[in-house]
């Protein structure tokens, strides 16, 4: 799984040098939340993104997090597409990403291999700035312990806006 991973970001990092004229991007969201009666819990995930084309982009990602028992933390790479202007401001965007994750639950280690297929939104406040929004993944693979996993659909998730991840969009 790290050769994939590695020979991922390889590709990645070539197809990324040829896209010259491309605007770069970030993205990033945080979360965090406290109660009386329990642990923090927080998660933190920005991203790194070229565009290749006027549409196409790659990129980078990481995710760090960490809740009562359970700390996990993924790095991966994306590909973006987006296929849907909405008016002026907003854009609907496709997104594959592959990912290798960690998770310590209870100091019991575990690591899997994820490609996902999720749908989103950019709006642009002006220029430089704007708000992003990921929904459910439509398409989900995971692998971890020589077992698989894939999911097609929102899920069983009723409302797929309900399970959103919003953030901040910075192009520069």
């Amino acid at each position: 799984m790290k050769k994939t991973m590695i020979a991922l970001v390889a590709i990645l990092a070539g197809l990324t040098a040829t896209a010259q004229k491309g605007s770069k991007y970030m993205i990033g969201s945080v979360a965090y939340e406290k109660s009386t009666d329990a642990d923090a819990t927080y998660s933190i995930s920005p991203k790194v993104g070229y565009y290749a084309t006027d549409k196409s982009s790659l990129g980078v990602f990481g995710t760090i997090g960490e809740s009562a028992d359970t700390k996990e933390t993924s790095v991966g790479v994306f590909g973006r597409n987006d296929f849907l202007k909405v008016g002026k401001n907003c854009t609907v965007f496709a997104e594959l990403s592959l990912a290798s994750n960690a998770t310590n639950e209870a100091g019991v280690k575990t690591s899997e291999f994820e490609a996902n297929v999720g749908l989103g939104a950019n709006y642009t406040l002006n220029s430089k700035w704007g708000l992003t929004m990921n929904v459910a993944d439509v398409l989900n693979y995971v692998s971890a312990d020589g077992k698989s996993t894939t999911t097609f659909g929102f899920g069983g998730i009723k409302n797929p806006f309900a399970t959103a991840n919003f953030g901040l969009f910075y192009q520069f």
